[in-house]
């Protein structure tokens, strides 16, 4: 309990109260009560940093979960041949170097000689700017909500994390008993029947450990756009943890603090959403 209340709850409480004061680090802080929330309202960097945050949290996230319960599902099969070798594969992203990942795959989508953009021009399909295009999805009356940029980074986020949630459903397949599956396909129902309705609710604990997860690592996200954006602070890439990093190295320490409590009430939000819903279907 000391260890935890000096290295973890003194910490949180001091940014908490950090929030509340203008302060460069020199002298004595001034209180400024809700002045930094305030002007987080009213600054448009924090408005574009926290809706690609919030884009990035819901495309990854999902994307990653889904994506490794069906690695997992075909790795798992009978039928699969070579299984040892591809969890393996699959999973080496997991283990590299965050910054080692994001600068390979921005050599990969560099527009004149990348290899991404190459593989496209050689099947004869122009290529979009990965790395500093512009709107990949809008909406009329909206306007942009994912551009080209953002998108690749969620799309490099999705080819680590996948593996990760692959070997973590496939631990939680392993203790499925067999019999109920053998059960579904004796009553007739198909392959994905049985996937959908006897194996997908059978792991649903590590789902929601993995979707609670993905939302902390997304709403903090800084490192992998920090290298796929070579440390630019462009709004289509621009999230709530390089926004806090750029702030403190200013020196605006209050203001920084201002978006960290925010990072972490909205990832408290989130976290309360999923698991009222994980009890809910539980239930």
């Amino acid at each position: 309990m000391a260890v935890l209340g000096v290295f973890v709850l003194a910490p949180t409480v001091l940014g908490l109260a950090l929030a509340l004061t203008d302060w460069d680090g020199s002298g004595v802080p001034r209180f400024v009560g809700l002045g930094n929330f305030g002007a987080l309202l009213s600054d448009s960097r924090f408005a574009s940093a926290f809706r690609n945050t919030l884009v990035f949290a819901a495309i990854t996230v999902p994307a990653q979960v889904l994506l490794g319960f069906v690695l997992a599902a075909a790795v798992n099969a009978p039928w699969f041949v070579g299984r040892a070798a591809v969890r393996a594969m699959l999973f080496i992203p997991t283990v590299v170097s965050i910054i080692a990942v994001g600068f390979i795959w921005r050599w990969m989508l560099e527009p004149r000689t990348g290899l991404v953009p190459l593989a496209f021009a050689s099947a004869g399909i122009e290529a979009p700017d990965f790395l500093q295009g512009g709107s990949a999805v809008s909406v009329p009356m909206i306007g942009e909500l994912v551009s080209w940029p953002m998108l690749s980074v969620c799309a490099v986020q999705i080819w680590k994390m996948a593996g990760f949630c692959m070997v973590l459903y496939l631990a939680a397949m392993q203790q499925v008993p067999e019999s109920l599956g053998e059960a579904a396909r004796v009553d007739g129902a198909s392959r994905w029947q049985t996937l959908r309705n006897v194996t997908w609710p059978a792991v649903a604990p590590t789902t929601t450990f993995l979707v609670v997860t993905g939302l902390i690592a997304a709403l903090q996200v800084f490192d992998l756009v920090w290298a796929l954006s070579a440390m630019s602070d462009s709004p289509s890439t621009r999230v709530l943890g390089t926004l806090l990093f750029r702030e403190f190295q200013q020196s605006r320490l209050g203001f920084a603090a201002a978006v960290g409590v925010v990072i972490f009430a909205l990832t408290l939000a989130l976290i309360a959403g999923e698991s009222w819903r994980a009890r809910r279907a539980e239930a």
